[in-house]
């Protein structure tokens, strides 16, 4: 019987996971799927995450055939995962063993009966209200999941997308820090090569950022390169 203390343990692996740098989603679904597989006591599970906004689709398995065969299956565009990720609605102990699970997954059934699977649960995973990906558990010959299993699944699944959620977001604000960063450091040389050149060429510093301006496109590079060639001596001030 799973206690709490075991459920307590996977949520701090997940954190863990999470926290941990570089900062990299796939470590969180391993840590997902092997949890679950163990909490739940199913044959094995796999994972589809869509990471929002660039496209991607990160897939994991607890098992080399179920990596492959969750990867593939998000390559096709079929299966339980795929499915579930789709649609935003859960599939609950489906028999993939007869004919309406191979016309359904036509590709994914076949690989899917070669290991031994004959049952299968899957459930969303979600971000801010969207589904982003889908939680799956394989199941054999055997009786199907009962509700407390399944119940600990969807708890560890929420955990899961929250901290997917959390390290996109880190993502997201670093990448903003840099951004900006950078601008700041770019506007910065080029206050700099503006106030030089005006000394050096007699003019005002509206006028300095005029003829910087100008030999920028016409020789078709950027200002701020123009502005560090100023700033550190390699440019030659009467040249623009």
């Amino acid at each position: 019987m799973v206690t709490d203390m075991e459920l307590a343990a996977l949520a701090v692996r997940l954190t863990d996971e999470a926290s941990a740098e570089p900062l990299d989603a796939g470590r969180i679904l391993a840590a997902l799927v092997e949890g679950v597989r163990r909490l739940v006591g199913t044959l094995g599970a796999g994972v589809h995450y869509a990471v929002p906004g660039d496209g991607e689709v990160r897939t994991e398995g607890t098992s080399t055939e179920l990596r492959a065969l969750t990867a593939d299956a998000a390559a096709w565009g079929e299966g339980p995962a795929h499915e579930v990720r789709t649609a935003g609605r859960p599939l609950i102990d489906v028999d993939v063993t007869g004919r309406p699970a191979r016309v359904r997954w036509p590709r994914w059934v076949p690989r899917a009966r070669a290991l031994g699977l004959a049952r299968v649960t899957a459930l969303p995973l979600s971000d801010g209200g969207a589904t982003v990906g889908a939680l799956v558990l394989h199941g054999g010959p055997g009786p199907s999941l009962g509700m407390p299993a399944l119940m600990r699944a969807r708890a560890v699944g929420g955990m899961a997308a929250d901290m997917l959620s959390l390290v996109r977001e880190v993502e997201r604000n670093r990448s903003l820090v840099a951004q900006l960063d950078h601008a700041l450091t770019s506007r910065v040389v080029i206050e700099q090569a503006k106030g030089m050149l005006s000394v050096r060429r007699g003019v005002s510093v509206d006028e300095a950022f005029t003829l910087l301006r100008g030999y920028a496109r016409s020789h078709r590079r950027k200002i701020t390169e123009i502005a560090a060639d100023i700033t550190e001596g390699r440019a030659d001030l009467h040249a623009l």
